[in-house]
This record gives structure tokens, C-alpha cells and sequence, in this order.
């Protein structure tokens, strides 16, 4: 492990020792990253006997919910009384990411925040940010090793699930010979690699199928077809009884068309517009999403604006992302 993280996973170490009772939480809109460190974290605090409530703003896709530990995870329940002395937020680029913890901020001592984007902001007490990670999986595997926790099997499933789900089973360019040492260290703890696998990779309800070709049917080729454009509306959620919790992969889809340099995937949400963008690589489209309030990685960004109107958002985003795949001519 590279020693330059020992610093600030020495002040972590000290934060968790002194802490008594934690409210650890990840990002809204849950995905397997942001949930899997959430539960890994809360096992391992446990552990160590302290009094954990582990939170999520909003429940994930059925596809993770065979990750152990999920029952302990309260889905949109704040508790009614704020007496925490630390919080861990995972994965949360600034500090409304997970929800509106404005009250727990005003009460809480120690705030430690672990994240890996490149747009993570330096709000908490402690802050590990590291954007060369893969995931914020891969952070919390290696301060385990630097605290020697002894990771379970329960704890090694949930981070490899989102080790890979970031990673894309390692195919990303996100991937590193760190993440493939990470992968191992959590196979050798007992991570159930076929699980995850199954689950995650080779498993899809009906619904998800069917919102997946009603979503290639709306698929839109813009700027000579550099650019694809989905748009889904709440009648199409409506229409085949989903949410945009099943939306998750949809966007990577255009992607694989050759001449493809940016795909995007917007989400009309009660009272807000959601959108997801990838990349193939020349574009950052986390510089996108920031100029909309979001933000992200290189190849894979997003955000959500309240209160918009669809076609208003849909116009300035494909503006800003044909102005950015001018440049490569």
C-alpha cells in the first residue's frame, strides 16, 4: 500500500477511535459502491462495538439488495434525534450529496468524509479524497489494511460489489493494477465473486428489460453520431410500472456504437430532471456535469436540477457537449 495515504488514514483511525456513535451514509440514489462501503463500514464499526446507524436517502435497484447486511441499512429514515458524535459520509461529493444532513452537521463533532471523485469537495472534519481510486470501495479495503480489521466475508462481498460495479468488472479505465490487487485481497477475505456476478451481471427482472428497449427505441444519434441522446419521461416509467432506480446501465448502451463520443441519459423525476453522461474517453464529461451543479469522473458524470423543465435542460446539455466534441476536430 502506498504509504502516502497514512496520514490521512492515520486521522481516520483516530476519529473512529474516539468516536462512540456513528451515522455513516452514502450518496443518494444508492449504487453498488456507495452502498456496498456503507455496509462494509457499518460491519466493521460494529465490530469494534460502537453504536452505528447506517443510512440510505433512497432504496437501490433489486440487484443489490443480496448484499449482506442490508436489513441494518434504514432507506429514508432519518432517526428522531440527532445525538451522534461522528459521521461518516462515503462517496459523497459535497455534503448534500447523501441528503439534507444539515442538522446532523450543526450537532456531530467529527465529520470524516472518504470519497474518489475528482469533484469531491474537503467539507468534513477529516477528508480522504483520492480521484486516481477506482472506488470508494477500493479507500475503505485499503484503510482496512491499514487498521488490519481482518475483513469478513460479508465485509469483502459488499466492497467487491462495488469495486467492480465501478470498475465495470475491471474493464473501465478507472481500472488499476490497484484495483486488481484490492480484488484479490477481498477474494481471499471470502468475497462471493459468483454471487455478485450473477446477481449483478447475469440477473435482470422483466421490468428492467422491457425499460431497457423502451429506452433504445428513444435513443437519438445527434452531431454527425457523436453524440446519443436518450430521454425518459414519467409516462415510460408509468407506462411499464418502473422507477429510475432501473435505470442503472442504460447509458453505457450507446457507447458501443462506433462513432459514439458522449452518451446521455435524461430522467424526468417528480419535481427534478435527472441525467447520467458517459464518455469514451477524449470527452470529461465531469466538467459537464459541473456547469449543472454536478459532477463525476472523466467517462462518467451526472446531476439532477430541481424545479427544470425537460426540454430547457435537454437543450443547453446537448449545446455544451456538441460545443465540447467540437474541439477534438
Amino acid at each position: 500500500m502506498n504509504k502516502i495515504k497514512s496520514p490521512k488514514f492515520k486521522a481516520i483511525k483516530k476519529a473512529i477511535k474516539k468516536g462512540k456513535k456513528f451515522f455513516v451514509a452514502g450518496h443518494q440514489n444508492p449504487d453498488g459502491d456507495s452502498l456496498g462501503s456503507t455496509l462494509a463500514v457499518s460491519s466493521y464499526l460494529r465490530r469494534l462495538g460502537k453504536e452505528v446507524y447506517a443510512f440510505s436517502n433512497d432504496r437501490p435497484g433489486e440487484d443489490l439488495y443480496f448484499m449482506p447486511g442490508m436489513e441494518t441499512v434504514n432507506f429514508s429514515v432519518l432517526p428522531d434525534e440527532f445525538d451522534f458524535d461522528t459521521m461518516i459520509l462515503l462517496e459523497c461529493s459535497d455534503k448534500n450529496r447523501g441528503g439534507n444532513f444539515e442538522p446532523l452537521f450543526n450537532t456531530v463533532k467529527t465529520v470524516i468524509n472518504i470519497d474518489h471523485h475528482i469533484t469531491g469537495q474537503e467539507y468534513g472534519t477529516v477528508n480522504y479524497i483520492n480521484a486516481q481510486a477506482s472506488s470508494t470501495a477500493e479507500i475503505i479495503t485499503e484503510l482496512f489494511e491499514y487498521l488490519k480489521a481482518d475483513i469478513t466475508p460479508d465485509e469483502a462481498t459488499c466492497l467487491y460489489t462495488g469495486l467492480v460495479t465501478d470498475t465495470g468488472r475491471f474493464l473501465h479505465s478507472n481500472s488499476s493494477a490497484e484495483s486488481l490487487r484490492v480484488g484479490s485481497v477481498l477474494l481471499s477475505c471470502g468475497a462471493d465473486i459468483q454471487e455478485v456476478n450473477t446477481v449483478i451481471y447475469n440477473t435482470k427482472p422483466y421490468k428492467e428489460l422491457k425499460l431497457l428497449g423502451r429506452a433504445l427505441e428513444k435513443l437519438n444519434l445527434l452531431n454527425n453520431d457523436t453524440l446519443a441522446e436518450i430521454t425518459l419521461n414519467a409516462k415510460d416509467f408509468e407506462l411499464l410500472g418502473v422507477d429510475p432506480r432501473h435505470t442503472q446501465g442504460i447509458v453505457s448502451q450507446p457507447i458501443m456504437i462506433p462513432a459514439v463520443e458522449v452518451s446521455l441519459l435524461l430522467r424526468e423525476e417528480p419535481g427534478r430532471i435527472a441525467v447520467n453522461l458517459r464518455s469514451k474517453g477524449k470527452i470529461d464529461v465531469s466538467k459537464i456535469a459541473i456547469l449543472f451543479g454536478g459532477g463525476g469522473h472523466a467517462r462518467a458524470a451526472g446531476f439532477k436540477v430541481e424545479g427544470a423543465q425537460l426540454t430547457e435542460i435537454k437543450d443547453r446539455l446537448i449545446t455544451s457537449v456538441i460545443k465540447e466534441i467540437s474541439k477534438l476536430k
